[in-house]
């Protein structure tokens, strides 16, 4: 029998969207195949942290302060003790920027398969499927190490679970992993935002270099906020220094998955729409009506963003106006 152990990862005492639906992804699998599923979560947790989380299974908490912001060594350090007590095959690991961090550590100590965007079937699958070259080629990966690592980001249509069983949750103590001098005193920065990160969004508003400048931005935030979304940009907007590194979405960027992506002055190469495959819907607004986007988009509308916009945000207001 398969036993999946998942790496839930806290955000300022709550779990992470894109644990939760790795979380949801195994519980599913494991109710069909009758498999077993554990988690591991660090840091101390708001009361209502787990209350997203349903299914069999038992999570283990190490409340400890210092796992607020851990050390990749450190995570690797307890999570392969608990692989080797509980007889874990599998682990499964959020494609966040920490999880990309986590995930290659993890997989030297444990000299697993590391297995990243595998798309549909099933986690003990013998073959791991992934698209390759901007998306232009599906490839066939087989692991051949007993235990596997998979990284799994959001995608489309959104892993869901429910179940009237809930994870029995117990403390877990971290303090044996402990070295020492080891962990340098960590202060987290976060940027004066409300909106949560676009790899976590459910609306999403991505400007190019069609928006001509930094300024023309103040309408996308505008509307991402009328739509409760995030602010995204294509790497052109990046390079122009228009918007920051964290906002790029795209093969050098982030990969998103959305129900709602609104591309603004955003012609659409392949390295960019690479990033957005997993949108379930795609608005695209564009000057020219020959742009690659349009190939890719739900619903299209050739014009000038900074006329089109405008327009956009007037009619998003009437209807919120009527509610």
């Amino acid at each position: 029998m398969a036993h999946y152990l998942v790496f839930l990862e806290q955000r300022g005492g709550c779990i992470s969207k894109v644990s939760v639906d790795a979380w949801n992804r195994v519980q599913q699998q494991a109710a069909q195949e009758g498999e077993r599923v554990s988690g591991f979560v660090g840091g101390p947790l708001k009361p209502t942290a787990l209350g997203e989380l349903y299914g069999n299974g038992t999570i283990y908490h190490a409340p400890d302060d210092a796992l607020f912001l851990p050390s990749e060594t450190l995570l690797c350090r307890i999570l392969a003790a608990l692989v080797a007590e509980e007889g874990c095959t599998g682990i499964v690991i959020g494609a966040t920027a920490a999880g990309r961090r986590l995930a290659p550590c993890l997989a030297e100590a444990l000299h697993a398969s590391l297995l990243g965007g595998c798309t549909g079937g099933s986690l003990h699958s013998g073959f791991c499927r992934r698209y390759i070259y901007s998306g232009l080629v599906l490839a066939a990966y087989r692991p051949e190490a007993p235990i596997r690592i998979f990284l799994q980001g959001r995608e489309q249509p959104r892993s869901s679970f429910f179940s009237m069983d809930r994870p029995h949750c117990i403390s877990f103590d971290a303090s044996p992993f402990f070295v020492p001098h080891e962990n340098l005193p960590v202060r987290s920065i976060i940027a004066g935002s409300s909106r949560r990160s676009i790899a976590e969004a459910e609306i999403i508003v991505a400007g190019g270099r069609g928006m001509g400048g930094k300024d023309q931005f103040v309408l996308l935030e505008e509307l991402a906020s009328l739509l409760g979304g995030s602010v995204g940009a294509s790497r052109s907007a990046v390079d122009e220094g228009w918007r920051p590194h964290s906002d790029q979405i795209g093969q050098t960027g982030k990969a998103v998955a959305p129900d709602l992506y609104i591309a603004c002055g955003i012609s659409g190469a392949v390295q960019h729409l690479a990033g957005l495959s997993s949108a379930r819907t795609v608005v695209a607004v564009n000057s020219d009506p020959y742009a690659p986007v349009f190939d890719v988009a739900d619903y299209g509308m050739v014009g000038d963003v900074r006329e089109v916009i405008p327009a956009f945000i007037g009619a998003v207001k009437e209807v919120l106006q009527k509610k």
